[in-house]
């Protein structure tokens, strides 16, 4: 449909970590002289709802809310301590050294989470008259360490995904820009090499003639859908939300009951024999009449808030228990794993979970699950479930590969004799 090259501009900066030092990017100013630059901010962080930024010690920016774009304003070229603070709060989320050449224009984007804020300033003065006649560029800015590597398709409303447009986006990273033919496309987001893992819909974004654009990608409470922005250059910054949610059932029911999920009336799981663990499937986000069905009788048939971009694991269990567990499948740093425990029995008693004897999570009830534990690496894991009420576990794995930047579940559930263990590992 449309023929895509890099762009003889095209550059490649890693953002990690917390400062990104940029000089004079696209042009010959001398970054010691002095003169004035324009700068703006905005505020794509998860958790702060409204944020200060300060230059030394003068506040630069008040109150920007989430998603918000705040003006540019004139400050004089040079090396500056940048401080990001929740509004209000003089305690410094962030510190980093950021310098600015004069007569430029920036774009200093936050994001991240309130614990871990990051802050990456964007040049905007590319030429637009070396665009070719019809066509636009855009590149990609992973502002996300928790969901993994992305492809970006751009294609027509119903086409099938093949080569992506701009592939193997790494995390934190503010890629080169790509020619592409100006108009209308359906975007989506796919986990790196894999089309089938959609992490972002949009019907529908235009790129205009010779512009500039920057696709903005930030991460979601689930962990692995993200949010878009699009931010042309010099110009307005276009939230891309995603809306939908991703949810799996879990079936524990008693007697190896068979249990189906519908969705406002649509099926949604056709029926999971207990004890089984289903796939992930994305929904449309929101309020939805969820009806539980257990061996074709409805248990639970109410109004569920699915929040946008969140994972959610809907367990039945006993003989008519249901419970929506919000999950958290962010990714952990390199050398780590997480892991929780689900309870999907019914009894009583609270369930620990251990691995090489050492007690991670404790005291969680039927129908509950716990926070995730992060922990160091391990390839010869021994995992164990035991209940409060007896001595031997109930579940127990020896030599398990507990790998870098896994996300596990341990799921204990009825629906069997006794309770059954299973270990997933949900990334």
């Amino acid at each position: 449909m449309t023929s895509f090259h890099i762009a003889r501009r095209a550059f490649s900066a890693l953002l990690a970590g917390t400062t990104l030092l940029l000089a004079a990017c696209g042009g010959g100013n001398d970054n010691n002289d002095s003169g004035p630059t324009q700068w703006r901010v905005l505020n794509l962080s998860s958790e702060l709802t409204s944020l200060d930024v300060y230059t030394d010690n003068d506040k630069r920016f008040a109150d920007v809310a989430a998603d918000a774009l705040a003006p540019y304003a004139t400050i004089e070229s040079g090396s500056y301590n940048v401080r990001i603070t929740s509004a209000g709060n003089p305690t410094s989320l962030l510190r980093g050294t950021y310098s600015l050449s004069k007569e430029r224009h920036y774009t200093g984007v936050v994001w991240g989470r309130a614990g871990s804020v990051k802050f990456a300033t964007v040049p905007e003065d590319d030429d637009t008259n070396v665009i070719g006649t019809g066509n636009a560029r855009i590149r990609v800015y992973s502002a996300t360490t928790d969901a993994g590597s992305f492809d970006v398709h751009l294609t027509l409303p119903a086409a099938d995904l093949g080569d992506p447009t701009i592939g193997s986006i790494t995390a934190a990273t503010l890629g080169g820009y790509r020619d592409v033919t100006a108009g209308t496309y359906r975007l989506r987001v796919t986990g790196a090499g894999d089309i089938n893992d959609v992490r972002l819909d949009v019907p529908e974004i235009t790129l205009n003639e010779k512009t500039y654009s920057t696709l903005i990608l930030t991460g979601t409470a689930g962990g692995v859908l993200v949010n878009g922005t699009l931010l042309a250059q010099q110009g307005a910054a276009t939230p891309l939300k995603n809306t939908q949610a991703r949810v799996r059932t879990v079936a524990g029911a008693d007697a190896n009951g068979t249990v189906a999920v519908q969705f406002d009336g649509t099926t949604f799981s056709g029926g999971l024999r207990s004890p089984t663990i289903g796939s992930y499937q994305r929904v449309t986000a929101g309020d939805r009449v969820v009806n539980v069905l257990v061996n074709g009788s409805s248990v639970s048939n109410t109004t569920r808030t699915i929040a946008a971009g969140g994972d959610y694991t809907l367990l039945a269990y006993g003989t008519n228990s249901v419970a929506l567990i919000a999950d958290d499948n962010r990714l952990p740093v390199a050398g780590r794993y997480r892991v929780r425990l689900v309870n999907g029995t019914t009894s009583a008693d609270p369930l620990t979970l251990s691995v090489d004897y050492a007690a991670l999570v404790s005291d969680i009830t039927a129908g509950n699950a716990s926070q995730s534990v992060t922990a160091s690496i391990n390839s010869s894991a021994r995992v164990d479930v035991t209940s409060t009420a007896g001595i031997d576990p109930l579940y127990v794995a020896t030599d398990v590969n507990l790998q870098s930047f896994g996300v596990y579940s341990v799921f204990v559930l009825g629906g069997n004799a006794t309770p059954t263990g299973v270990l997933r590992k949900d990334r």
